[in-house]
C-alpha cells in the first residue's frame, strides 16, 4: 500500500486493505507464496520463484546481503529503489556504507528472523542521524526491534513517507516534525513500552489509516483532535488523560472505521459522563474486541457505573474485557443476550462488585475468565441468567483468586436441561473459602485444574473425557464410580489432598487411570497408604511414561516393588522424600527409563547395589546432602549426561574400587559437578570416555587434582571445559594442550597454564599476572581461531592492557569478536597496540576497573557493535552521552551501556 501497488477503481467501494488481502490470497492460490510450516503468521517463497522475482525486478531491488556477498551487484545498486536486509544484533555504520549512493531509495526495511519482542537489536546513531536524512524519497521506513531511543528532528523532511514502523524500540517521544508527514498512512508503535506521548499536532496526519500503539503502556494521554483522523482503522490503545482540559474519550467518536481491537485505558479520568456517551461505541460495527480498563488505585465508584453504561459497544462485538472496574454492580448490557457474536469475556480485579453478571445468556460464549472479584461470595442464578440452557457453547471457564467466594450454587434443573454442556476446561485457583462441590454432568470435560482451594470437594465422577487432571491443596477428591475408565487421560497431578472418597478407592489407580501417561504425586501419604491397603498400587499403570513423586517416601519404596510393571516409564523424578535412605533395588527393572532426577532427598545415602537401568541416558542429582558416592557400580552403558549439584557430602563419582575405567560406556557426553565442597577427586577413567564433550567442575573446594583427559593416541572429543572456584586444585592436567578438539575453556588461572591450539572461546579468572598469558608456550597470541576472550584479574600490578612489557605483535588474536576485561583495580589504560589489529571485534565489556581512564588514542575498532562499561567510574564520566571527552569516539557504536549496578560479570 505504501509503495502504491494497490490501486482502487473509481467505482470500487473496497478499502485498500481489503484489496491487498485479495491480492495476497491470489498469490497464495497461484503458489507464488506458501504458508510457513514453522510459523502460521509467516509465508515463504520457493527458491525458483524467488530467482524469477529477482530477475524481473532487475536493478531496482537491492538486498544488503547480496551486495556484501557479490561484488558485481555493487556496480549497479545506485539505481535501486527498494531495499531490505536481515537485521543483525549490532548493525554499525560500516554495514551501510553503500547507502549514501542510493539517493532515490524508497524502502529501508530491516527484516527479523526472530520475534522482536524477545530478540533485541542495536543500530548505530550515525545511521539514524546522518544517513537517514539523506534518503529524501523514502516511502517505507522501519526500525522494528532496534533499541533506538530517539529519532532526528529531520524525520519531518521525509515528506513522501507513507509507512513508519518503530515497533519495540525504546523511544520516549516522537519529534514534533512527525506531524508534518502528511502522506503517512501507517504508523506502528507496537511494544514501545517507554513511549510517553504522541505529537501534539498529530491530527494533521489526515491520511493516517493505521496507528498501532498496542503495548505502549507508558502513554500518558492522547493528542487533541484525534477525531479528525476519520480514515483511521486501527487504534488498539486510547489512554484517557487526567484533567478536564485534556483530550477526552469523546475524541474517538468520529472514528467510525475503527476495527480489530480497541482498549480504553485509565477510564477513571473520565469525569464527564457525556464525554463517554460521545465516544459512540455503539456505532463502531467493525470492532471485534473491546477492553475497558480503570487503574488499580481509582476511587470513582459513582461515576464509573454511569460511565460503563455509556460505553456500551455494538452488538457484533466478539471479545470483551473489563478490568479494575470499581462499581458495585455491572451495567445491564454486560452479559446481555443481544451480544450474539460474543465468544470471549474477561472480568478482572472488579473488587467492589457483589455479584457476577448474567453471562450464561451469551449464546455463543466459548471462553470465560474471571479473576480477583474479591467481593463476590456466591455464584448462582444471577450468573446463569434467565435462559433455558446457560452457557450452551462454553468450552473454557477459569476462576482465579476469588478470595471471598464461598458458595457455587448449582443450576436448577427444573429451569431447563443442564449447564455447561460443552465445557472442556475448568480451572479454579486461589479460591481458599470455596466450599461444596463442582457442577455435575460435565460430560465433555477434558482438563480439570483445582489449586489452593482447601475447602473444595473435587469430584471426577462421570468425567469420562478427562485428559488432564491437576488437583493441588484440595480437601477431598471424590471418585464415586468404580466402573469409570479414563481412557483418554494423559496427565494426573495430585498434591496435598487430605482425603479421597470412593466406593473402591483402589480402582481409581488400578482401572480408572490405567491409560495415564504422566503422573505426579506430591504428599498425599494418607491417600497412597489407603490405596496400598487394597493391593498393589502402581501395577496397572502400564502406559505411564513420566512419574514424579514428591514428599512421599513410602511410594518410592512401593515403586521398587512394582517397577517391572511400568514397562513404558521413561522419566522418573523424586523430590523432597526426606525419609528415603536408599533407592529401591527394583529400580533397575525399569527397562525403558531414560531420565532420573533426584532433588532434595537429604537422607539419601546410596544407589542400589544392583545398579541403575541400562537404558538410562540422563541423571540429575541436586541437594542430596548425605550422598557420598554417585555409584558403587559400573555406570549405565548408554548414560549420556551426569549432573550433580549442591551435594555437600559427595566425595567422588565412584567408590575407590568402582568400575569407571573399563571403557564400557561410549555414550557419556556431559558431566557437571557443582558446589560439592567435599569432592576430593575425579575418577582416573575420564580419559576412557571416548564421547565426552563437556566437563564442568565448579565450587568444589576440596578437589585436589584432575586426571588426564586424553588417552594416548586416541583423540579426545572434549569440546568444552569449565573449572573454577576449586581453591585446593594446584594444577590442571598436563595434557591440556593436546586437547585439539577443545573449543571452549573457562578456567581459573594456574601457574604453567597451557592452552589448546583450536580454542574459539576462552575465559580466565583470577589472573595474577597478565604478562604470563603471553609468555606461555601456548600463549594468547598463538590462538588464531579465538573469537571470545574474557580475562578476570586478581592482581594490583596491571596498569595497562595489554601490559606495556609485552612487545610482540599482534598482541591479541585478529580473530577476536568479543573481549571482556574485569576486576583489575589499578588498570588505567587500554593500549592502542592491543586493539589495532582487531578488525573483527564486535563486543567490548569493561567491568570493575575503578581507575580505568583511557581508551586507545586512535579510538576503538570501527567494527565494534557493543560497548558495556560497568563500575568504571572514571571512564563513565568520560563516556557520558554528549558530554564526555570520549563520546565522539564511541557515539557510533550501536549498543552502549554504562552503569554502576546490576551490570554484567563473569567468572567466580
Amino acid at each position: 500500500m505504501a509503495e502504491g501497488l494497490i490501486q482502487q477503481k473509481p467505482d470500487d467501494n473496497k478499502q485498500m486493505e481489503d484489496l491487498g488481502r485479495d491480492y495476497f490470497r491470489e498469490l497464495l492460490a497461484r503458489s507464488l507464496l506458501q504458508g510457513s510450516s514453522k510459523n502460521n503468521s509467516r509465508y515463504v517463497m520457493h527458491d525458483l520463484v524467488n530467482d524469477l522475482a529477482q530477475w524481473a525486478a532487475g536493478e531496482i531491488c537491492f538486498r544488503l546481503e547480496d551486495k556484501q556477498g557479490d561484488n558485481l551487484q555493487s556496480t549497479c545498486f545506485q539505481r535501486a529503489r527498494y531495499s531490505s536486509f536481515i537485521a543483525g544484533d549490532f548493525d554499525g555504520v560500516m554495514r551501510f556504507e553503500a547507502f549514501p549512493k542510493l539517493e532515490r531509495l524508497r524502502t529501508f526495511l530491516p527484516l527479523s528472523l526472530s520475534d522482536s519482542r524477545w530478540w533485541w537489536k542495536y543500530l548505530s546513531r550515525k545511521v539514524i542521524f546522518e544517513l537517514l536524512p539523506q534518503m529524501k524519497y523514502l516511502r517505507v521506513l522501519s526500525f522494528n526491534g532496534y533499541k533506538i531511543t530517539e529519532l532526528p528532528k529531520s524525520i519531518g523532511d521525509l515528506r513522501l513517507l507513507q509507512y513508519l514502523d518503530l515497533s519495540y524500540t525504546d523511544i520516549t517521544c516522537l519529534p514534533k516534525s512527525t506531524s508534518t508527514l502528511y502522506n503517512l498512512q501507517t504508523l506502528i508503535l507496537e511494544g514501545c513500552s517507554k513511549l510517553k506521548s504522541l505529537p501534539t499536532n498529530m491530527s494533521n496526519l489526515i491520511n493516517l489509516r493505521h496507528l498501532n500503539n498496542s503495548g505502549a503502556y507508558s502513554l500518558e494521554g492522547m493528542p487533541w483532535q484525534l477525531g479528525r483522523l476519520t480514515n483511521l482503522q486501527s487504534l488498539p490503545l486510547f489512554v484517557v488523560s487526567k484533567g478536564s482540559d485534556q483530550p477526552g474519550v469523546r475524541e474517538i467518536g468520529p472514528l467510525l472505521h475503527l476495527q480489530g481491537t480497541l482498549c480504553l485505558s485509565r477510564l477513571e479520568n473520565v469525569t464527564d459522563v457525556e464525554d463517554a456517551r460521545r465516544a459512540n461505541l455503539k456505532c463502531k460495527e467493525r470492532l471485534d474486541s473491546l477492553v475497558l480498563k480503570w487503574s488499580h488505585s481509582s476511587d470513582t465508584r459513582k461515576t464509573e457505573t454511569v460511565v460503563l453504561d455509556m460505553l456500551q459497544p455494538h452488538t457484533k462485538l466478539k471479545e470483551f474485557t473489563l478490568k479494575s472496574y470499581a462499581g458495585k454492580e455491572f451495567s445491564s448490557w454486560v452479559g446481555g443476550s443481544f451480544f450474539s457474536n460474543m465468544v470471549l469475556v474477561r472480568l478482572e480485579e472488579c473488587n467492589n462488585c457483589l455479584s457476577l453478571p448474567p453471562l450464561g445468556q451469551l449464546p455463543r460464549l466459548k471462553e470465560l475468565y474471571i479473576r480477583e472479584m474479591n467481593a463476590v461470595e456466591s455464584v448462582g442464578a444471577e450468573f446463569y441468567g434467565e435462559c433455558v440452557l446457560p452457557f450452551p457453547l462454553l468450552e473454557i471457564l477459569e476462576f482465579v483468586d476469588m478470595r471471598h467466594w464461598k458458595v457455587w450454587l448449582p443450576f436448577q434443573l427444573d429451569q431447563g436441561s443442564g449447564v455447561f454442556p460443552c465445557l472442556k476446561r475448568l480451572s479454579i485457583k486461589g479460591c481458599s473459602k470455596l466450599e461444596g462441590n463442582l457442577p455435575e454432568k460435565l460430560d465433555l470435560l477434558a482438563e480439570l485444574e483445582i489449586v489452593k482451594c482447601e475447602e473444595l470437594v473435587a469430584s471426577i465422577a462421570n468425567c469420562k473425557q478427562l485428559r488432564q487432571i491437576n488437583i493441588d491443596s484440595c480437601k477431598v477428591l471424590v471418585h464415586t464410580d468404580a466402573k469409570v475408565e479414563f481412557e483418554l487421560l494423559e496427565s494426573l497431578c495430585l498434591s496435598n489432598i487430605s482425603e479421597v472418597m470412593s466406593l473402591q478407592t483402589g480402582e481409581l489407580f488400578r482401572k480408572g487411570l490405567s491409560k495415564a501417561r504422566d503422573l505426579k504425586i506430591n504428599g498425599c501419604e494418607k491417600l497412597t497408604s489407603s490405596l496400598k491397603n487394597e493391593g498393589r498400587l502402581l501395577q496397572q499403570l502400564t502406559c505411564l511414561g513420566r512419574l514424579e513423586i514428591e514428599d512421599n517416601s513410602p511410594l518410592v519404596e512401593e515403586l521398587g516393588e512394582e517397577a517391572e510393571e511400568l514397562l513404558q516409564l521413561q522419566i522418573l523424578e523424586l523430590k523432597k522424600c526426606e525419609n528415603l535412605l536408599k533407592l529401591p533395588k527394583g529400580l533397575n527393572e525399569l527397562s525403558s527409563l531414560q531420565e532420573l532426577r533426584i532433588h532434595k532427598c537429604s537422607r539419601l545415602v546410596s544407589f542400589p547395589e544392583v545398579g541403575l537401568p541400562p537404558s538410562l541416558k540422563n541423571i540429575e542429582i541436586r541437594e542430596c546432602h548425605s550422598l557420598i558416592y554417585f555409584a558403587e557400580f559400573q555406570i549405565p552403558q548408554f548414560l549420556r549426561r551426569i549432573e550433580i549439584s549442591n551435594c555437600k557430602s559427595l566425595k567422588s563419582l565412584v567408590e575407590p574400587n568402582g568400575l569407571f575405567s573399563d571403557n564400557t560406556n561410549h555414550c557419556l557426553e556431559y558431566i557437571r559437578i557443582w558446589n560439592c565442597q567435599n569432592l576430593e577427586s575425579l575418577p582416573d577413567g575420564l580419559c576412557h570416555l571416548s564421547n565426552l564433550q563437556t566437563l564442568i567442575i565448579g565450587n568444589c573446594g576440596s578437589l585436589v587434582s584432575i586426571p588426564r583427559l586424553s588417552a594416548g593416541r586416541r583423540p579426545s572429543n572434549l569440546r568444552d571445559i569449565m573449572i573454577n572456584e576449586c581453591e585446593k586444585l594446584e594444577a590442571f592436567p598436563e595434557d591440556m594442550h593436546n586437547l585439539n578438539s577443545l573449543e571452549g575453556l573457562k578456567i581459573d588461572y594456574r601457574k604453567g597454564l597451557t592452552f589448546p591450539p583450536n580454542l574459539t572461546s576462552l575465559e580466565i579468572w583470577k589472573v595474577k599476572s597478565c604478562k604470563s598469558l603471553w609468555e606461555l608456550e601456548w600463549g594468547l597470541h598463538r590462538l588464531t581461531s579465538l573469537r571470545k576472550l574474557g580475562i578476570s584479574g586478581k592482581n594490583t600490578r596491571t596498569v595497562s592492557f595489554p601490559p606495556d612489557i609485552v612487545r610482540m605483535e599482534p598482541l591479541l588474536p585478529k580473530s577476536l569478536t568479543e573481549l571482556r576485561i574485569e576486576g583489575f583495580p589499578n588498570l588505567k589504560r587500554l593500549r592502542s597496540k592491543g586493539f589495532q589489529f582487531l578488525n573483527s571485534l564486535q563486543s567490548l565489556q569493561l567491568s570493575r576497573c575503578p581507575k580505568l581512564a583511557f581508551i586507545p588514542e586512535e579510538g576503538l575498532p570501527p567494527s565494534l557493535g557493543q560497548l558495556i562499561i560497568y563500575k568504571c567510574p572514571v571512564l563513565k564520566v568520560r563516556c557520558q552521552p554528549g558530554k564526555g571527552c570520549y563520546w565522539h569516539k564511541i557515539s557510533n557504536i550501536p549498543k552502549i551501556e554504562i552503569h554502576e549496578a546490576n551490570g554484567p560479570g563473569f567468572g567466580g
